[in-house]
């Protein structure tokens, strides 16, 4: 079995690709930062493959399929948040968001899946955040970029369920706070 995860370079992305490895996976771990990457590698152990990328930028996640086309399990977790009142947080930094949150999480998502309806099997695990149910006061880009995953999730989720698809979408819904930011 092989899987794919973002935003592997640090917390839940780490913890997963730790998991899964003791589980027998082979991985490919895709982020920003190629040293953190190649320390998670190392970390890891063998049958593992690093991916460097910015997945704020659509040929990017492109590339990332081209790179990694035969996998069995998609773990979409590139992220980030920021903090502050709407009007006085940086509108580059909020745009910046909405590409990974959103764009690369939607441009993955629909690849990968195309890629497991030809085989009729495969997983996604959407990494979206409990902050996708709620308005988010002093976060609302963050929320409402966990909304959207939260609920093109969930559409797609009916649309396997109504084919009676082998392919299994989930999501993860940790709890967020403004002091992670």
């Amino acid at each position: 079995m092989k899987a794919l995860i973002t935003g592997a370079s640090s917390g839940i992305g780490k913890d997963m690709a730790k998991v899964l490895k003791q589980k027998g996976y082979d991985l490919i771990l895709v982020a920003r930062d190629e040293q953190k990457l190649k320390d998670t590698a190392k970390e890891l152990g063998e049958n593992v493959q690093i991916i460097v990328a910015d997945l704020s930028q659509e040929e990017n996640c492109k590339k990332v399929h081209e790179q990694a086309p035969d996998i069995d399990l998609l773990i979409n977790n590139a992220g980030f948040g920021d903090c502050g009142e709407f009007t006085k947080t940086e509108l580059e930094k909020e745009i910046k968001m909405i590409q990974t949150n959103v764009t690369a999480y939607h441009i993955l998502t629909k690849l990968y899946l195309i890629d497991f309806e030809n085989k009729n099997k495969g997983q996604i695990l959407n990494v979206a955040s409990i902050a996708g149910f709620m308005p988010g006061p002093l976060m609302s880009t963050y929320y409402a970029t966990k909304a959207y995953i939260v609920r093109l999730s969930e559409g797609i989720r009916e649309e396997l369920k109504k084919a009676k698809s082998n392919i299994h979408i989930s999501i993860l819904c940790p709890r967020t706070s403004c002091n992670q930011f």
